[in-house]
């Protein structure tokens, strides 16, 4: 095994792949303004589809595409999207969200929970928007700093690791620069950090140290993991995620 193969063992069996919970993305879709007709709605990295399918049953006549570029979770997606008899109107596809091939200006509602970094924040919203309906939402969730001043341990971290990070201003005004309308946005509680994402993935990195206490990558990929963990609850008051909501203009 790889130690990419690690990284993914990592999160088995979990139900989110990143900080969120059930209430924040239901209070994230509540930006959207309600339709009685149907929506057509892309979900960028939807990983196993924990969020895709809250998606589902908020918008019960929409039609969602969701992608993501790592096989086993779009099959597991569509195999419980057949489970809950729900695959003709909730699509799975291997795609990389660096190469989308859809028509331009086909969905209403473009979702991203988590995911947006891989691409980067201020290219995604400018690329993405060209599927978008005019007044058709984005609402995607991106790291942010929470103050102007976090600590150097926070910021060693991050420049490394994601140097487009910004304070919410600087994503507001990324927003506007990029052709939205700012519909609001909210900071993710530090309980979807703790009790919903680093709790379980706790657990996963015990048991890979016991599984493996001779599997250099395998430490290591658990090491790197750990020293998230570490860094958030250390300096938790720094840094965050924040949903973004916005529409084309």
């Amino acid at each position: 095994m790889t130690k990419e193969d690690y990284f993914y063992e990592a999160f088995q069996g979990m139900e989110r792949l990143g900080p969120g919970s059930r209430e924040s993305t239901e209070k994230a879709l509540a930006f959207f303004p309600r339709k009685s007709q149907p929506v057509r709605i892309l979900d960028v990295g939807c990983g196993v589809g924990t969020h895709t399918f809250l998606l589902a049953s908020h918008f019960p006549k929409a039609d969602i595409t969701a992608i993501d570029s790592h096989s086993p979770y779009i099959q597991t997606l569509n195999q419980s999207a057949a489970a809950r008899g729900i695959s003709d109107r909730v699509h799975g596809l291997e795609m990389s969200m660096f190469d989308m091939t859809f028509e331009k200006e086909s969905f209403d509602l473009i979702w991203s929970e988590g995911a947006i970094y891989i691409i980067g924040f201020e290219r995604g919203l400018k690329e993405w928007k060209r599927f978008l309906k005019p007044g058709g939402f984005q609402i995607c969730s991106e790291i942010s700093w929470l103050k102007d001043d976090p600590s150097r341990e926070s910021l060693d971290f991050w420049q490394s690791a994601y140097p487009q990070i910004g304070t919410i201003a600087e994503n507001l005004r990324r927003i506007e620069d990029a052709g939205y309308i700012s519909e609001g946005h909210f900071v993710y509680p530090v309980s979807d950090w703790t009790k919903e994402y680093y709790a379980p993935l706790q657990k996963n990195l015990d048991r890979i140290r016991n599984i493996y206490p001779d599997q250099p990558d395998a430490l290591g990929a658990a090491a790197m993991l750990q020293s998230e963990i570490d860094l958030y609850l250390r300096h938790k008051d720094d840094y965050s995620y924040v949903f973004y909501a916005m529409s084309r203009k």
